[in-house]
């Protein structure tokens, strides 16, 4: 299973074929909510919502884009209303995923700070799916 983790925080929260236990997280209920609160708060457009749950990058994101992954991550509470990583929750997030160490590595890499939360959200999210891609 170690070969076959995905990393990124894309395929984790929007794709949902990793698995929290024995449930994947994509059919957990509050997941779901998250997903359509996000979608109608954040006006994502349908192409993009569709990129992100198939991990796929994209180029030039807007700022619907960003802030839907924005509140995707606060629903999560993995950040806060201001745009601050929670780090010590992301990580704790992340080792149900693969082992700690390397956790606590993806943390410390992808810490960045923009200039909103929208951005930032982005930026991080960003950071995992180029992760994601060099560890295969």
């Amino acid at each position: 299973m170690a070969a076959r983790v995905l990393i990124t925080f894309a395929i984790l929260t929007f794709v949902g074929q990793l698995t929290v236990g024995q449930q994947e997280l994509a059919d957990l209920p509050e997941v779901k909510g998250y997903k359509l609160h996000c979608i109608e708060s954040s006006g994502i457009t349908e192409s993009s919502a569709k990129k992100l749950s198939a991990g796929e990058p994209i180029k030039e994101p807007d700022q619907p884009t960003k802030c839907f992954v924005q509140c995707f991550f606060q629903k999560l509470r993995l950040m806060d209303e201001n745009g601050v990583v929670l780090k010590d929750k992301l990580e704790v997030f992340l080792t149900k995923l693969m082992d700690a160490d390397k956790a606590k590595d993806y943390v410390k890499q992808c810490d960045l700070r923009r200039t909103n939360p929208c951005d930032t959200a982005y930026a991080v999210y960003d950071c995992y799916l180029g992760k994601k891609a060099k560890l295969f």
